[in-house]
């Protein structure tokens, strides 16, 4: 079907919304959250980065997906993790509200990661745990038989009514890391043993299975490039991300390419950060679509502010430094 206007595609997004969360059977999607900058917050996705900035370490980003498009994803995060010395390890926190047309997710969760340090570079493996409160606002769904004219609201559907539903479920993920002097790799397994049930549905997740890579490399004293890749699978879809950070003295820069395909390509992103203080950074990126999509949005916006404390935390023996270009 070709959509010839912004009414059309809201009706369609409306309905299926409804197709995914408004059944009386287990309905599965992929929900995982999507960031562009993930490279300068990677505890966002892997729990076993904790710890790994080498102090206290504070995020907090917003993210405005396909701006102007009706019922578009809009996401805000906060997270926090340091190293916990004398448990070997480093611990964290996230605090996370996404929300896509009708359908919102609240949760919140903790970590805990155990750090290997090895001849060749740390080791990390990490658990996040926590819960999540999901809420169907059934008056923002619209249906093709509905009825909708002034403050009338009849989906002609009776498996629908008015008011909201919700659901609460636990979550968890599994991290692995390694950071060396140069090269950093990830692995993380999101979405496992979450259910939620609103009303007559229930809510799953697929496990997602994502992949992360990075090498970091000096091309002068003042000026460096970190190439980077990140591959996210739930079994049915596969997401691409690759791209490159420049740094320059307290400056950064980036671009990316994200595509799901050999024949498909979703958008470039183009990221611009400073370093305003020794503690804090901030960053901006706009991804500008490629897909079909594009026509019936103006882009996607997305701020992230990082605070770092940029002191040891002096309890217990304090592990090697790790040289990261994003961190000094």
């Amino acid at each position: 079907m070709l959509l010839t206007n912004v009414t059309a595609v809201k009706k369609i997004l409306g309905f299926v919304i409804v197709l995914l969360f408004s059944l009386s059977y287990q309905s599965k999607a992929q929900q995982s959250v999507q960031w562009t900058q993930y490279i300068l917050n990677q505890y966002a996705i892997n729990p076993a980065y904790a710890g790994l900035d080498r102090s206290l370490s504070i995020s907090a980003g917003i993210r405005s997906q396909w701006s102007e498009f009706p019922g578009s994803p809009k996401t805000q995060i906060i997270n926090g993790h340091l190293p916990l010395y004398f448990l070997s390890g480093a611990g964290g926190f996230t605090i996370l509200n996404d929300e896509l047309g009708a359908f919102k997710r609240t949760s919140a969760t903790v970590s805990y990661n155990f750090v290997l340090d090895s001849p060749i570079g740390l080791i990390s493996g990490g658990l996040r745990i926590g819960g999540q409160q999901i809420t169907l606002n059934n008056e923002a769904l619209l249906t093709p038989d509905g009825i909708y004219d002034d403050n009338l609201i009849d989906h002609n559907d009776p498996r629908l009514t008015n008011a909201n539903l919700g659901g609460f479920a636990p979550i968890w993920s599994l991290g692995a890391f390694y950071a060396g002097e140069s090269l950093e790799l990830g692995v993380t397994l999101d979405n496992l043993g979450n259910a939620s049930e609103a009303g007559n549905s229930t809510f799953t997740e697929k496990a997602v299975v994502s992949l992360f890579g990075s090498y970091q490399f000096p091309l002068t004293e003042v000026i460096a490039l970190e190439p980077n890749l990140l591959i996210r699978s739930d079994g049915s879809q596969t997401q691409l991300d690759i791209g490159t950070l420049a740094h320059y003295n307290q400056f950064i820069g980036g671009i990316s390419l994200r595509g799901y395909n050999v024949n498909t390509i979703d958008a470039i992103g183009v990221l611009a950060g400073i370093r305003v203080s020794d503690n804090v950074r901030v960053s901006y990126s706009f991804d500008v679509g490629l897909s079909g999509l594009r026509r019936y949005h103006d882009g996607t916006h997305e701020f992230l502010v990082n605070y770092n404390l940029n002191k040891p935390i002096r309890t217990g023996e304090l592990p090697r430094i790790i040289y990261n270009p994003r961190y000094n």
